[in-house]
């Protein structure tokens, strides 16, 4: 059930912000570009380095119940 929710609440995050350069600028509100600034800075300050934290967990733990 979390992984569906996760999965289709990305949906329209990659809408907004990771499909933004193949959308034409004049289709794309001005606000939602300084919203991806603000996403990459997070993506480079938090989720980058989560990644060997929970890759290292994913190893030592079962995830399967």
């Amino acid at each position: 059930m979390f992984l569906r929710a996760f999965f289709l609440s990305h949906i329209p995050v990659t809408l907004m912000v990771d499909l933004q350069p193949l959308i034409p600028e004049h289709l794309y509100p001005s606000e939602l570009k300084n919203l991806l600034q603000s996403f990459v800075f997070c993506e480079a300050l938090v989720q980058l380095p989560f990644f060997p934290i929970a890759a290292y967990a994913f190893t030592r733990v079962s995830c399967v119940h």
